[in-house]
């Protein structure tokens, strides 16, 4: 077993002095070639510099110019798009314009209509108006009382105009609650 291990030891003696013998050619070989790395590198002459120099201005200048190029399209786009908005905006106020012509000419409509209506009605029903206005005046105690008051009093004309006052004053509340607000 000692000698096993005598063996062992003799063996890693050996071993080291052979890397001991070797290593300082590697490290030689490997300062060498970091060497001619580096001269391979930096410029030999103040031509190579220039060159170099040159080089960087140039790409420095194709960069520039490409940023140029991109915010001249994008201005171009932008012209475009706020020209665009312009269009769409007067587009718009045409169309609101339109839209109150419209409203204010449906409700003029509207109100033809109704004092159309309203005119037939009394045409139509002022027979019917003065019966029953008639009709009411003798049912009223305080109408009778007014007529006491005064005998030329015509009964049925002022029942008539009494109701009409009433349909009147109807009808202007409902226009006035119907008319548009920006009209």
């Amino acid at each position: 077993m000692i000698e096993a291990i005598m063996y062992f030891g003799l063996g890693f003696l050996v071993a080291s002095l052979i890397a001991l013998v070797i290593l300082p050619l590697v490290h030689a070989r490997s300062a060498r070639l970091a060497a001619r790395r580096l001269l391979a590198e930096l410029p030999v002459s103040m031509a190579e510099i220039h060159a170099d120099r040159d080089t960087l201005r140039a790409e420095f200048a194709m960069a520039t110019r490409r940023l140029e190029l991109r915010v001249e399209a994008l201005q171009e786009t932008l012209a475009d798009q706020q020209i665009e908005l312009a269009r769409k905006s007067d587009e718009v106020n045409r169309l609101h314009l339109d839209l109150g012509e419209k409203s204010a000419t449906v409700y003029a409509l509207q109100m033809r209509n109704r004092a159309l209506g309203d005119e037939a009605y009394m045409t139509h029903a002022a027979p019917a108006v003065e019966a029953t206005a008639e009709d009411q005046w003798s049912q009223d105690p305080g109408q009778a009382e007014e007529a006491a008051r005064d005998p030329g009093l015509d009964k049925p004309a002022l029942a008539v105009s009494r109701w009409f006052s009433r349909l009147w004053r109807t009808r202007k509340d409902e226009a006035a609650q119907a008319q548009p607000a920006g009209g």
